[in-house]
């Protein structure tokens, strides 16, 4: 309906981007029939769907990193004259595009150099360039952080007062809370529950998303294990790119026994501190002292840095596993079946391609393979990232049993949540630098307390000094 919100929401492999993506016109429904404003349409590709006014940003862009913005926009929908293009004409409707939802784009700038959010801000000029009115979001906020998040809000509200029509599909029952007007959640491709927002209960919908929560963790259940010298140390590490200092100084120390949160915007080095320590990249000054060589990292994007997503389960575990001249194929079947089997992978069968896997059924893989090799030191950047409460809560309970095992932690995350959750320490970076750590006895259960160094924490990712 315009003017409104609708959330659809279910566990990884419930179908919801599938059902999202037949609305769009990227697969063919095997049966049954779709109305667009009370009209009966049958889609055979994406072009179908945007002459309808249908538009939709996926959960991974769909964008080419050598063009720039303008050209990334307006490609398929270019405006000519005389067979020439004529990309200012473009530019000129994208500006006020720009000013009008407030979203502070360089459209001259390549999209290889600018960051996740901003590539987000070009997929929606994607959908408003072409005057869509129904928008469909596939996880939008998963890449985001929390002040990108309240941003994104302010944009959807304003679609809404516009008379938009806007179908979410997410996994935080945050996000259905501040901005669905009605929820729809499915389970195993079938819709087992839909709710208006003044019927909404939190606890009724987490249950039928899930069916039954099989996974129960006490995150109070800490070893206090903590080793006698950190198994991670950084120290006084500067690290240049193009003549650009990234990380200033940084020091850091992760403990054996000890998860370590870093909690900042996107872009403030935290993707260049995982690569100095998983030894990606190297160090321009400074120290960097690692306990152990073996490290276990789930990177931050799994499709580019986790994968090969021609390949199967199996194969991309063995990826990792140098002990092999030779891997034969009942090898990797059955790799393949351990991890699904221990990781509750949903997939269509054992030897699938991970690209023919939701996005957090990709993640369970990368986790699972990540923790099976048996590390002393592991690096997790957003390791639930587009995954299910059910799934997020199996996750946390064996990054906890890993440290609890004296393990050294590193946790790479947006969700604040999350790192209040588990982390025996945060600390927030900015510009580089780790300017305010919190320990655990700081954000306790107490509500007070836990608001106020949420609010400290908020001050600073954004560079104020917090006392």
């Amino acid at each position: 309906m315009p003017n409104t919100v609708h959330s659809v929401i279910g566990e990884n492999g419930a179908g919801k981007t599938t059902l999202m993506k037949i609305l769009f016109g990227i697969y063919k429904q095997d049966s049954g029939q779709i109305f667009v404003d009370g009209i009966h349409v049958s889609f055979k590709n994406p072009l179908d769907a945007i002459k309808h006014n249908i538009g939709m940003v996926h959960q991974h862009f769909e964008l080419i990193d050598d063009f720039t913005a303008l050209e990334n926009i307006v490609l398929g929908d270019e405006e000519s004259h005389y067979g020439f293009l004529n990309l200012e004409k473009s530019k000129k409707v994208l500006i006020d595009i720009i000013a009008r939802y407030n979203l502070g784009i360089n459209l001259d700038e390549k999209v290889c150099n600018i960051s996740i959010s901003e590539k987000q801000k070009i997929e929606l000029l994607k959908l408003l360039y072409r005057k869509s009115e129904i928008l469909i979001f596939d996880e939008p906020t998963a890449v985001l952080s929390p002040i990108e998040v309240e941003e994104f809000f302010k944009i959807v509200r304003k679609f809404k007062e516009e008379g938009k029509t806007i179908i979410l599909i997410t996994h935080k029952l945050n996000e259905i809370k501040e901005l669905a007007d009605k929820v729809t959640v499915l389970r195993k491709g079938k819709v087992v529950y839909e709710v208006d927002r003044e019927n909404l209960d939190i606890a009724v919908l987490s249950k039928e998303i899930v069916g039954e929560l099989e996974t129960v963790i006490d995150l109070n259940l800490r070893a206090d294990i903590k080793s006698e010298v950190p198994f991670i140390e950084l120290n006084n590490v500067t690290f240049m790119q193009d003549n650009i200092s990234v990380l200033n100084g940084i020091n850091l120390s992760v403990f054996g026994g000890q998860i370590y949160s870093i909690c900042g915007v996107e872009g403030n080095g935290q993707s260049e501190l995982v690569d100095l320590i998983a030894g990606i990249s190297n160090k321009t000054s400074g120290d960097i002292n690692l306990q152990y060589k073996g490290i276990s990292l789930v990177p931050d994007d799994r499709l580019e840095k986790g994968m090969i997503k021609e390949f199967s389960t199996g194969e991309n575990v063995l990826l990792r596993n140098y002990k092999h001249n030779y891997i034969s194929s009942d090898k990797i079947y059955s790799t393949s079946k351990e991890i699904i089997e221990k990781y509750d992978v949903r997939l269509p069968e054992v030897n699938a391609s991970l690209e023919s896997l939701s996005g957090g059924n990709q993640q369970k893989v990368i986790f699972g393979r990540e923790i099976e090799l048996d590390n002393n030191i592991l690096v997790f950047v957003h390791p639930t990232r587009g995954v299910d409460i059910n799934a997020t809560a199996y996750i946390h309970k064996i990054i906890l049993e890993q440290r609890n095992k004296g393990k050294a932690i590193l946790l790479i995350t947006s969700d604040l949540d999350e790192a209040f959750k588990l982390s025996d320490k945060i600390g927030v970076i900015y510009k580089g630098l780790i300017g305010k750590e919190f320990l655990r006895n700081e954000f306790s259960d107490d509500t007070q307390q836990r608001s106020a160094v949420l609010h400290n924490i908020g001050k600073a990712m954004i560079g104020v000094n917090v006392d």
